[in-house]
Formats: C-alpha cells, sequence, structure tokens
C-alpha cells in the first residue's frame, strides 16, 4: 500500500527545487556578486587586453607607494597605515567591485575625517591599551601587539595606539553598516547627493585638506585640533606660529610642488596620447628626496621632519574593539555615506564615458566586504581616488585585474622596500597632497557652469561649500542634503504659470479653429518643460477673426514669456 507524501516531504522537495544550487545557479550567482569573474569569462580579450591591466596595474602600484604614505600621514598616524590601505581593501574590491576603471585604496578626504574623528575619540579608548608610556626607540615593541614606528606630532606611543583603535573600529562599523545597505538594495540612497552636494562637499573638504597641510609644508609644529570649525581655528594657529617656519623645508616644498605639478602639467597631460604611461611622477620625487635627504642628512643639519621607520612586512591581524562600537556608531555611519558618494560618483563618471554600467548596491557589498576584511589588518576606510583612476584609465587599463597587479606591486614594496624610505621629508609628502588635489580646487569654478544652468544647484552648491569650509566636513554635508531635499519639495510645489486673458464673451462664437488655438495654448506648457519655445504660425482664419485673434496674442504673449531664461 502506497502512502501519501507527508508534510515534510512536500517542504523537502519545496526546499530542494528553490534553495539547493544546482551549477547553472552556482555560476549565475559567481557572475553576479564577482563581476571580475564575469568579465574575465565573457568580454576579455586576453591577447589584446591583458597587457594593457599589467602596464596599467604597474603604473598604478607605483603611484599607490607614494599618495598611500601621502594621505595616511594625513590621518596623523604612521605612514604605514595608509600603505596597508593600498593594499588590504583594493584586493578584495578587484573582484567584487564592478567598476572597471576607478583605483581604490587611500584618500584625503577620508583621511582627514578619520583624522578628525580619531582625535575626538581616541581618550575614549584609553581603557583597551594595556600598556605604561616608557622611554623606547622609534621601533620598540610595547607588550603585545603595540608597535610604534614613528611618532607623530609629539604624541605618546600609547596616544597613538588608541588613535589605530579607533580608526580600525570605526572602519569595521562602516563596513558593517554598508553591507547592511547592501542587504536591503539600497544603493539608490545615493540619489539624495546630487553633483551639486558632492561637489560643495569636496571642494569644501580640499581647502580643509590643505589646511591640514600647511604645517608639513612651513615645518612648523602644533596640534591640530579636529571638529567644528577645524578651518578658521587651525588658519588662526598658523599664523600665530608662522614665524617658526623651517627655511630648508619651506624650500623642500617649493621645489617638490614645481616639478610634481610641471610634470603632471606640461607632460603627462600634454603628452598623454604620445605617452605609452603617465611618468610616475611622484614615485620619482620620492625616490630623489630620499637620497637627497640620505646624502645631506637634512634632519640633522637642518631639522627637517622625516617619515621615519616603515617597518617590512604585512601586519598581524587584530580585532576592533568590539565593545567600543557604540561610542563611533555616529561617526561610522557618516563614514559610509561620505565614502560611498565619493566612490559612485567617481564610478559613475567612467562607467558614463565607456558606456557600461555599475550596480550601487553591488558596489555596496564591495565596500563593506573591503572595509570589515581590512580593518583586521590595519587598515582604513577605503576610497576611490579620482588622480589614480585617472592614470590607470590613461595607462590603458580594461579591468580590475589591474588592480590585482597593484597589489602585487604594494605587497613587493611592503615586503622588502619600506625601510629604505625612512629618510624621506615629510614635506615632499604633503606636496604630493596639495598638487594631487588641484582637479578639486579647480571645482570652485564649476559655480560659473551653474550659473548658466541651473541656479537652484548652485545654491546648493554654494551652502554645501560653505557649510563644509566654516563648520566640518559631516556637518556640511548633512546641511548639502537637507537643504536639498528642500529645495526639491518647493520645486515640487510649484506648478507651471500661465498666463490667462480674460476676452468678452458676447464676441465669441462657434469656429472649427477655436479648438486648435486653445490647444497650442494649453501645450505651451508642456513644451516649455521640454524646452521647446513656442511660436505663432499665420492664419488667415485667424486675422479675420477678432476673438481667435485676441487668442492668437494671447499665445504670443504666452511664448514671449517662456521663451525668457
Amino acid at each position: 500500500m502506497e502512502h501519501s507524501p507527508s508534510v515534510w516531504d512536500h517542504a523537502r522537495e519545496f526546499f530542494k527545487a528553490r534553495f539547493v544550487p544546482s551549477g547553472v545557479c552556482f555560476d549565475a550567482w559567481l557572475r553576479r556578486h564577482i563581476p571580475l569573474v564575469d568579465h574575465l569569462s565573457n568580454h576579455y580579450s586576453w591577447k589584446k587586453d591583458l597587457p594593457n591591466d599589467l602596464l596599467s596595474g604597474v603604473t598604478v602600484g607605483v603611484m599607490h607607494i607614494p599618495l598611500g604614505m601621502a594621505f595616511g600621514m594625513m590621518s596623523t598616524l604612521p605612514v604605514i597605515y595608509g600603505l596597508n590601505t593600498s593594499f588590504f581593501p583594493v584586493l578584495i574590491y578587484s573582484f567584487l567591485g564592478t567598476s572597471r576603471h576607478i583605483s581604490m585604496g587611500t584618500f584625503a578626504i577620508t583621511c582627514l575625517m578619520l583624522a578628525e574623528m580619531m582625535n575626538r575619540h581616541f581618550s575614549e579608548f584609553s581603557s583597551y591599551v594595556s600598556v605604561t608610556p616608557q622611554p623606547m626607540s622609534l621601533n620598540h615593541t610595547l607588550g603585545s601587539n603595540l608597535t610604534v614606528h614613528t611618532l607623530v606630532d609629539g604624541e605618546s606611543p600609547v596616544e597613538v595606539e588608541q588613535k589605530l583603535l579607533v580608526a580600525i573600529t570605526i572602519t569595521f562599523v562602516a563596513g558593517v553598516i554598508q553591507l547592511v545597505l547592501s542587504f536591503f538594495h539600497m544603493g539608490m540612497v545615493n540619489t539624495y547627493l546630487s553633483d551639486a552636494v558632492v561637489g560643495g562637499v569636496t571642494t569644501g573638504a580640499a581647502f580643509h585638506i590643505l589646511t591640514s597641510q600647511v604645517k608639513d609644508i612651513l615645518g612648523i609644529r602644533f596640534k591640530l585640533a579636529g571638529g567644528a570649525h577645524f578651518f578658521p581655528r587651525t588658519w588662526i594657529e598658523i599664523f600665530r606660529h608662522i614665524g617658526e617656519s623651517n627655511p630648508a623645508t619651506v624650500i623642500i616644498s617649493a621645489v617638490s610642488m614645481t616639478i610634481v605639478s610641471v610634470v603632471k602639467t606640461h607632460v603627462n597631460e600634454r603628452f598623454a596620447k604620445r605617452l605609452p604611461f603617465p611618468v610616475p611622477v611622484e614615485m620619482g620625487m620620492v625616490v630623489v628626496a630620499t637620497l637627497v635627504s640620505s646624502l645631506a642628512n637634512l634632519e640633522q643639519r637642518f631639522s627637517v621632519r622625516l617619515v621615519g621607520t616603515v617597518p617590512s612586512g604585512f601586519p598581524r591581524p587584530r580585532l576592533p574593539v568590539f565593545s567600543a562600537m557604540h561610542l563611533v556608531l555616529q561617526d561610522a555611519i557618516v563614514m559610509a555615506v561620505v565614502s560611498f558618494a565619493l566612490n559612485v560618483s567617481v564610478a559613475r563618471l567612467f562607467a558614463k564615458k565607456h558606456e557600461y554600467r555599475i550596480d550601487p548596491t553591488q558596489e555596496l557589498l564591495a565596500y563593506g566586504v573591503g572595509n570589515v576584511f581590512s580593518s583586521f589588518f590595519e587598515s582604513y576606510v577605503l576610497c576611490a581616488a579620482l588622480a589614480r583612476s585617472v592614470v590607470q584609465e590613461a595607462s590603458g587599463g580594461r579591468t580590475q585585474l589591474a588592480g590585482l597587479v597593484s597589489c602585487a606591486v604594494v605587497a613587493i614594496f611592503l615586503l622588502f622596500l619600506g625601510p629604505l624610505l625612512q629618510p624621506l621629508p615629510q614635506a615632499v609628502l604633503a606636496s604630493i597632497v596639495l598638487v594631487a588635489l588641484k582637479r578639486m580646487y579647480l571645482q570652485v569654478f564649476d559655480l560659473r557652469t551653474l550659473w548658466h544652468v541651473d541656479k537652484l544647484e548652485m545654491l546648493v552648491w554654494i551652502v554645501t561649500f560653505a557649510s563644509v569650509l566654516i563648520i566640518d566636513v559631516a556637518p556640511g554635508l548633512l546641511i548639502g542634503v537637507v537643504f536639498n531635499l528642500f529645495l526639491l519639495i518647493v520645486r515640487a510645489q510649484l506648478a507651471a504659470m500661465a498666463l490667462l486673458g480674460q476676452l468678452e464673451l458676447a464676441a465669441l462664437r462657434v469656429n472649427e479653429n477655436l479648438d486648435t488655438v486653445m490647444g497650442g495654448l494649453l501645450a505651451a506648457g508642456h513644451r516649455r518643460r521640454q524646452g521647446v519655445t513656442v511660436t505663432l504660425e499665420s492664419r488667415a482664419s485667424v486675422d479675420e477673426d477678432p476673438p481667435l485673434r485676441a487668442l492668437a496674442l494671447l499665445r504670443q504673449r504666452v511664448a514671449i514669456q517662456e521663451a525668457r531664461p
């Protein structure tokens, strides 16, 4: 006697049909969540594209080294942590990212924001560092895991360790937030960050970065005070200490900025089509400055501040401070949103140019996994740098395979060559940062374009920029988003305006042409919204009929009003 299928049998068949992956399902899942696999298997020409990716990867990898050190120094931590960020998160994004051209790693804005967050929270992490300060050399090891590579602005080793714990905890929490947003398909949050808001934030942050680097350019020493009103308070300190400027440091900065700027502008940009790859002037400047500093003994003779010890090898894995995540949750949310907005804006720029699409939700997944993974290896929040991305594209990069090659270059440096850059002056790295942000300073001239295109967008840009400059990056971003949403609501509430007139009813009579004239009049508002100027065609019936002539004149006045800017 046959038994009828039980409820358990039905449930097992249901789950087997829907949730047990087949080979086809696994292949589709793999291609959807690891875009590099899909592109290499379907759209990649190994013979034509591989040499370009190899050349691009080596070029960008060489560029990663000075920029990673320079942007890492901005975070007020030893430069080695910037180099870690140029390797670990780039490795993850190369597999999971949907953009084929952006170069992930360190970026000035996120490093500056992180520095301010660390200055605000590092004292709260004092209970998580179980070491006692004592006299030590720069490469002395404290306890089990506290290794000081160089001291920053006179900070104690314990303070450096506290700030590092803040940094990796913020990175971990920001990655978790991005993973949650990806799970709920919240890539659309980027819609609320218009180009005007992003432009105002990045330009304002660029001037914050310039302000933070002035002390290294001039060779003066004072502790940067993060938080609200960073820009005006820092300039007050700069003018207060400007008499303490180091002449040798000023000369090094001037020479470095001049050489890097001239080569980038008059060689790399001018002869971009003739050069197989851009001249790696940043790396060349680092090598030359290191040799000159070592031979001339600049630190002892002229009190020039150096980078200090750069250890070799990869960092040992370590855990973020899970019990202190609630302390940095607000800052982590800001960091997650800002880095996502910056990354997607750069990714869309190249996607539009090369006619392919990016998936914001998959991008969130890539950023989240990259940040969570790299936080265990003493790295910062990953972010795309426009300067590196332009070089990756200009040197022939076709896919994120170039990112894997750049990781190999950075890995070789981390394993074998790091200690050689100990004599490098910090002023050289500060000069590289300022020149690298040239495009962001020039975004101020976008106001001229916005004035002719959309004055309300220009107002959003100005409000966001001023808020970031005067208050801080995070509050400025919030003010810009809120103000942009307010203007969107205002625009939605403003109905299309039409000029109405009153005619003598006694003079009107039924005419077959009346509907034609009224139809054209009513359609004027629709065509105005589409940017079409309404014109009046001469008709005999209109000229002969007084009511129709009145309607025609009324329509002509509407056309004149709509044609005005």
